[in-house]
């Protein structure tokens, strides 16, 4: 793909996501229905892409958010205040933004050698590593998803590192990242990333990464794989 083509792929990756169709719509604010692996989730979620806002929440809280819509300048919309807002919660409680970048096998750039290898999700190691780094990395990494593919990347008999790939357009094609705090610093995300792309890239066509922006060290190892970033989301998980 070129870059137009790559745009337009994430386009319409956003607008299945969002349940839009084929097609996002132009700019402005939008009130979506959610696609296949949103819609009936307790949750309210935003997205941005280019120009236009767009905000999926319940069935009981549309008509606040089209109360929410409508009186917010489009431009001033997509922040946490606003999604807390429309869901009924303290600001806390919303995650994000989160970056989303997109490669294929035209602008993949493998800036590592693979390494790692697929474990079992009840694998022992990656318990261990999970308490090592904290659930809140844990779920920044898609990894409380009981559908994704794990690897892991072992040294001294304990994961260095974790790679996660979660659903994304009918295949394992999200990638998540975990390294042991004492071993950030060392490329380790990198190889495994590179290893998950290896594996996923010719089945899927084209794989997506999500990191919060305030993760500069993710963001790093994205864009020097070749991701380039279209589009960010915001979401809070209601209660009950």
């Amino acid at each position: 793909m070129t870059s137009t083509e790559l745009a337009t792929a994430a386009a319409q990756a956003w607008a299945e996501a969002l349940g839009c169709g084929a097609q996002l719509p132009g700019e402005g604010a939008h009130l979506v229905p959610g696609g296949v692996e949103l819609r009936g989730r307790r949750c309210v979620y935003m997205a941005s892409f280019g120009h236009a806002v767009f905000v999926y929440c319940p069935d009981q809280l549309r008509s606040r958010a089209a109360a929410i819509i409508a009186a917010t300048a489009a431009g001033k919309l997509f922040t946490a205040r606003t999604c807390a807002t429309v869901a009924g919660v303290p600001e806390r409680y919303v995650a994000g933004p989160s970056w989303h970048g997109f490669t294929d096998a035209a602008h993949y750039t493998p800036a590592a050698s693979p390494a790692g290898r697929r474990l079992d999700r009840d694998d022992p190691l990656l318990a261990a590593l999970r308490a090592s780094c904290g659930d809140s990395a844990w779920a920044e990494g898609g990894f409380p998803d009981p559908d994704g593919v794990v690897y892991g990347l072992e040294e001294d008999g304990r994961l260095a590192a974790a790679g996660n790939l979660t659903r994304f357009r009918g295949h394992p094609a999200d990638i998540g990242l975990l390294t042991l705090p004492a071993a950030r610093g060392r490329g380790l995300a990198k190889q495994i990333a590179v290893r998950m792309i290896q594996d996923a890239l010719p089945v899927a066509g084209i794989i997506r990464y999500r990191a919060l922006v305030t993760n500069t060290r993710s963001l790093a190892i994205a864009r020097s794989l070749g991701f380039a970033g279209y589009g960010q989301n915001l979401i809070v998980r209601l209660p009950g």
